[in-house]
Parts: structure tokens; C-alpha cells; sequence
């Protein structure tokens, strides 16, 4: 079998794809095949680490991938590992210098929760936004951070269950894990906030489900209150100019603002479902 599948692969990469990641129908089963990247090390990665030791913020150190073949060994070894925690991903199916295959591993969240959002279905997208925030701490429970849970690289299992996708950055390699973990969640509100615009209520409401099923001891909320705390000053220049920034840096300061509501009590008596002041930057 995996004589024919390869030749199979490498024959349709001599065809020219069309995307770096695509998928393949093999004998009834979806897999996905993946190919290497170019190194992403830029010269910017290197004033990062700098400002993140300078900062004392290990979350703010660069982990991009290295890409080619050994990028695609680091994400393998973080797959795996992910795997060996408990957490749901996909069934590593082969590997190659160039390349790696992978077992379906179910709906992506990201269209999930826009089809409900258009189709007016709050209850659906609600539903949805908890089991993604329920799905990242219960992956945290188990000693693991993913590196870059967006919406897109979060699924709906056949089995209802919710998985993970895309293992090229392992902030574990560079910071404790407590630290990658509360980037895990900045990057998980982040793209709620980035995907679902004009809704602030479900980065709200993914924010206090990952507080209530975490718990109020969970070991990101304290440095995750630490790099709020430490990088107010930046949130109150950018707010100064917010009329001329772009979308990701407007999105940026909707997520602090939201957080920020809370890191008084981000590590003792977090306020679970309050919604007392619900403005954001327009």
C-alpha cells in the first residue's frame, strides 16, 4: 500500500497540485497531503527574541517554523507527542522528505461557525465557540499547548468530538509550558475576534468557557495576566492611533480590551460569565 500511495503522491505533485496542502481520496478514505515550506526565520524573529527576553515575556519568542524537511520533522515529533497526550489529531499515515500524509481528522471549525453565522443559527455558533474553548483547555489539562489554535486549525470530529490540526509551531520548544499555553489562548480569541467581526459577545463567551472548564487555578492565567499587565502601556499608544491601524493590530486591541476586564482575577477569582461592560473599540 504504501509503495502505490507514494507513487500516487509523487504523481500528482509532478501535475502541479495547486495548493501546498490538498486532498487525496485513497481506497474510500480522505487524507491530506502536506508539503514542506521554506524556512519562515526572518531577520524581525531575531529583535523579537531579543524584546521578549528584555520584556522577561517568554510568550513573545518566535516559533516559527524551520521548514523544508526539518520543519516537517518538528511538526511530525509535535503531532506525535500531541497524540501520545490524548489530544485528537490526525493519524500520521506517511512520511517523506518532501512531504507528509495525514487521516482526515473532521470539519474545520472555522466553516462550521461562519455557515451558522450566516444562516442567523446563534444557538449553532454559540454551541460551536464552546466546544472549541472547552477542546483547548481540556487539551491543556494535558500538559500540551498547540502553537496556533485558530479557528482553522480546530475540527468537528465524526464523533462529535472536538480536534486539532496544524503542529508548525511548538512554542514548548522555546518557553514552559504554562507560557505557551497562555499564548495558546491569546491566539484562540484572537482569531474569534478576527473571523467573527461585529461580535464581540462569542470572544466573550469563548474567554469565560475556557475560564470555567480550565478552572480559576489553571497554570496559563497567571503569566497570561503578567504579559497583559506588562504590555498595557503598548494597548494605550495604539489606542492613541488606532484610526490608522490596519485589521489584525484594530483586532489585536478588541482581544486585549476583552481580557483585560479580567486580569485583576486572572489567577485567583476569575468573574465567569461577566458581561457587565460589553463596549469594544470601534
Amino acid at each position: 500500500m504504501s509503495k502505490h500511495l507514494k507513487n500516487t503522491i509523487e504523481c500528482t505533485l509532478s501535475r502541479g497540485p495547486g495548493a501546498r496542502v490538498f486532498p487525496l481520496c485513497w481506497h474510500g478514505q480522505r487524507l491530506w497531503v502536506k508539503q514542506a515550506v521554506a524556512p519562515k526565520q526572518k531577520v524581525w524573529h531575531r529583535f523579537q527574541r531579543a524584546a521578549a527576553g528584555i520584556l522577561a515575556v517568554p510568550m513573545l519568542r518566535p516559533t516559527v517554523s524551520p521548514g523544508g524537511c526539518r520543519g516537517l520533522r518538528f511538526e511530525t515529533s509535535h503531532l506525535l507527542r500531541m497524540r501520545d497526550h490524548g489530544v485528537h489529531v490526525p493519524e500520521l499515515v506517511m512520511i517523506d522528505d518532501d512531504w507528509i500524509v495525514l487521516r482526515d481528522n473532521g470539519h474545520i471549525l472555522k466553516d462550521q461557525i461562519k455557515a451558522a453565522v450566516a444562516a442567523g443559527d446563534t444557538a449553532k455558533t454559540c454551541d460551536l465557540i464552546e466546544r472549541a474553548a472547552t477542546g483547548l483547555a481540556d487539551l491543556h489539562a494535558r500538559e500540551c499547548a498547540h502553537g496556533a489554535p485558530l479557528l482553522r486549525n480546530i475540527t468537528i470530529c465524526k464523533d462529535g468530538s472536538t480536534g486539532f490540526i496544524d503542529f508548525e509551531e511548538d512554542p514548548q520548544g522555546c518557553m514552559p509550558v504554562a507560557d505557551a499555553q497562555a499564548r495558546d489562548v491569546l491566539l484562540f480569541l484572537f482569531s474569534i475576534q478576527r473571523e467573527i467581526k461585529k461580535r464581540p459577545d462569542l470572544l466573550q463567551l469563548g474567554w469565560h468557557k475556557y475560564q470555567l472548564h480550565a478552572g480559576r487555578n489553571a497554570a496559563p492565567l497567571r503569566p497570561l495576566a503578567t504579559v497583559l499587565h506588562r504590555i498595557f502601556p503598548v494597548y494605550l499608544v495604539l489606542l492613541l492611533f488606532r484610526r490608522w491601524l490596519g485589521t489584525d493590530a484594530i483586532t489585536a486591541l478588541q482581544t486585549y480590551q476583552t481580557l483585560y476586564r479580567d486580569v485583576g482575577s486572572l489567577a485567583g477569582n476569575p468573574r465567569i460569565g461577566d458581561n457587565s461592560n460589553n463596549s469594544t473599540i470601534q
